[in-house]
């Protein structure tokens, strides 16, 4: 009984709760998993500012390199970079509130001709060295500690450290270098001899330079970052010469566009800002400075790897110590933009202006720190890195029908046409400053002194498509040619090539003509461009399809539909980086800044196209929604017949159409849900689910009364 008795009163105790000693266990173990949290979160703080203070550091070492490549002599004066100053020495900078030491140990070596090797050892007789080894050591935040409490401080330096780089710097520049290798005679251009293929035709045309030498751009190439719809293309232009033996490749230049979404942030230091334009001087690409000035981080990482140095430096204003009073175009990343079009005072003077979008899609100011906007860049490849340029300039358009190009005559006429009314637009340029402000105007085919006349340009010289002859489709195709900016030192050279001086007298070696050296590319732009055609799908269909990685998307084929008649087809295009990148407009002279060609196709079908009204409804598509372009928004329609433009769509109303409608899709972000809306159109029917751009479709009816207001946002959550 005792036993039973002191088992029941056990029991109960038991049951009762949690014992003093099991509560303080239970409150142990959650501190300690409280305090092992605390210690995790800590510990990633701490990895993400370490990881940007290197990545920051790290560009700060390849800025000082870059420079220290940059002399323009071996011995020094005092006033010009030159080889002999490249020396020991240290330097501090301030950058996003870290503070970092630059500590430079150079070493010489000498080349001993007699054994083949280099060593630190000065031979007898040396001027100089023949390289210099740099170690540069940045290192941030020496010493610094943190205060935890009134009486506790770090110990040990937690918030500093430090990185080493390693690069080496010929006495030669490059240029000289190879010079001095292979001698001044052949068309060499500083580079040794390297085989070269030139692409075929249609897609790559070579164009003449005269002396047996070509220039030709490759077909650009998309890559779309489909997680914020932005665009990376590139693309090469590639010199070379040719003779019974072959080609010779002579210089390869490498572009890229891209289009980010940015952080706009004002300096409030002299050591923030970015570079200055990357700009060719006939020679080379001559990389910009560094200046305090208004700047840019990227909005997120799911854009190209280009975005941050896109959005960093594409900003004007500040002042550099290489700027030039008389030839201020040289330091803006668009010589041609409209003065109206820069901020005037304050934080951001000098800079030309950015936008971003609303919630009604408009264009607003981005002129705060931390505003978001949408930036578009084009780069080119410099010692290995790529820097930005100034921004695209396309000067003229040409489209053709499928067949033109496919033959040598017809690429000897298109070459020569474009050689021809570049070397008009360098004589009409003159050599005189500011040719930016009244800059001249590439001359049109039709308007060259022997008029030239491309295929389908007119309705005598259409192409026609026809079921009886077979051919029911065609692709069609466009050209761009691109125009850069030309500064002072760049025209200076190209002037004196045309009064007759040699490469070697205008500081332009192995150079024989100002073609050669003139910044102009004939760029391939079939399915970077948009397709129209008039009268709208019948009786021909051009496709429009939003672009796809490496131009796997259909633009500018010509379909044959019902009907007999002409259709106008146009081919639009932005002019600038905006062009390669498929972005939507990012200022509001986007309009401006278009170009078009129309061609003429004849169309021979025998059937019936459903009739059209007069009634035509229209309007602008555009994005409330970062990193969501409203130019990959597609459209089709019943009882109607519509055509996606540039900037938006156009329907023409069928005749007897009771209930025209319109559907709206390819648009979504992942993890939102995104509708489009329309204050004049009215939604029958909507879907938003799921990450894929086809579950996200809105379809709209179609009024039975023309309007050229009908706009279409795309917004978040709710219209």
């Amino acid at each position: 009984m005792r036993i039973h008795s002191k088992r029941k009163c056990t029991t109960k105790q038991t049951e009762q709760g949690y014992t003093l000693i099991e509560v303080m266990v239970g409150i142990m173990i959650f501190a300690l998993g409280m305090m092992a949290l605390a210690q995790l979160q800590g510990g990633l703080a701490r990895n993400s500012t370490d990881s940007n203070a290197r990545t920051v550091a790290a560009n700060i070492a390849e800025e000082i390199i870059e420079a220290a490549r940059r002399f323009s002599q071996v011995t020094s004066d005092g006033t010009n970079a030159a080889y002999n100053d490249i020396v020991d020495g240290s330097s501090g900078v301030t950058r996003g509130g870290n503070a970092y030491t630059i500590v430079s140990d150079v070493t010489d070596y000498y080349y001993n001709s007699t054994n083949g090797t280099f060593s630190t050892t000065a031979p007898a007789g040396a001027a100089r060295s023949d390289m210099k080894r740099i170690d540069l050591t940045v290192s941030w935040n020496n010493g610094q500690e943190f205060q935890i409490d009134n009486s506790t401080t770090t110990s040990g330096q937690l918030g500093s450290g430090s990185i080493t780089v390693t690069d080496v710097i010929s006495s030669i520049t490059s240029p000289s270098g190879g010079k001095v290798v292979l001698g001044t005679g052949g068309d060499t251009l500083y580079g040794p001899p390297v085989d070269y293929n030139p692409g075929a035709n249609p897609d790559i045309v070579s164009i003449q330079l005269g002396a047996n030498k070509f220039k030709e751009s490759t077909t650009p190439l998309p890559d779309v970052i489909r997680a914020d719809e932005l665009v990376e293309t590139r693309f090469d232009v590639v010199t070379y010469s040719q003779n019974n033996e072959g080609a010779t490749f002579l210089r390869r230049e490498e572009f890229r566009a891209v289009s980010c979404e940015c952080t706009l942030r004002l300096p409030d230091t002299g050591d923030e800002g970015g570079l200055r334009p990357t700009v060719w001087d006939g020679v080379e690409y001559t990389e910009g400075e560094f200046v305090s000035k208004p700047y840019g981080e990227s909005a997120n990482n799911q854009q190209s790897n280009f975005c941050g140095i896109c959005c960093r430096d594409h900003h004007d204003g500040g002042t550099g110590s290489n700027d030039d009073a008389g030839d201020p175009g040289r330091s803006r990343f668009d010589p041609f933009r409209a003065s109206g079009d820069y901020h005037d005072g304050g934080a951001l003077d000098g800079d030309h202006k950015h936008y971003n979008r609303d919630n009604n899609g408009n264009l607003a100011l981005a002129d705060n720190d931390g505003d978001t906007y949408v930036e578009a860049c084009r780069m080119v490849r410099k010692n290995g890195f790529f820097r930005i340029a100034q921004d695209l300039r396309q000067e003229g358009l040409n489209s053709f029908p499928a067949d033109y190009l496919d033959e040598s005559s017809e690429v000897d006429e298109y070459s020569g046409y474009v050689t021809a009314a570049v070397s008009a637009y360098e004589e009409a340029m003159g050599g005189t400053n500011g040719y930016e402000s009244n800059p001249p105007v590439l001359t049109a085919p039709g308007g060259m002194p022997t008029p030239v006349v491309f295929p389908a340009s007119a309705y005598e010289n259409a192409t026609e498509m026809s079921s009886a002859s077979g051919v029911i489709e065609q692709q069609l195709r466009s050209r761009g040619i691109y125009l850069d900016y030309m500064s002072d030192v760049l025209r200076a050279r190209i002037n004196c090539l045309d009064l007759g001086g040699s490469g070697d007298s205008c500081d332009v070696p192995d150079v024989g003509s100002a073609l050669e050296i003139i910044p102009f590319y004939d760029v391939q732009l079939t399915w970077l461009l948009r397709w129209n055609e008039t009268p709208t799908n019948n009786p021909i269909d051009v496709t429009n399809e939003a672009i796809s990685d490496d131009n796997t998307h259909s633009r500018g084929k010509a379909n044959l539909g019902s009907g007999l008649g002409y259709s106008t087809i146009n081919a639009a295009v932005h002019t600038g980086n905006l062009g390669l990148t498929g972005t939507d407009p990012i200022d509001p002279m986007y309009g401006s800044n278009e170009e078009n060609y129309d061609l003429y196709a004849l169309a021979q079908d025998f059937s019936a196209p459903p009739p059209l009204s007069t009634i035509v409804i229209s309007g602008n598509i555009s994005s409330a929604v970062g990193g969501v372009k409203a130019a990959d928004v597609e459209i089709e329609a019943t009882g109607a017949q519509c055509d996606r433009t540039n900037t938006g769509f156009e329907c023409v109303i069928e005749v007897g159409a009771t209930n025209p409608r319109l559907k709206v899709f390819n648009y979504f972000k992942t993890t939102k849900i995104l509708k489009a809306c329309s204050d004049e159109l009215v939604i029958q029917g909507q879907e938003h689910s799921g990450d894929n751009p086809a579950n996200n479709w809105t379809r709209f009816g179609l009024p039975l009364s023309s309007s050229s207001t009908a706009h279409i946002v795309i917004r978040e959550n709710s219209c």
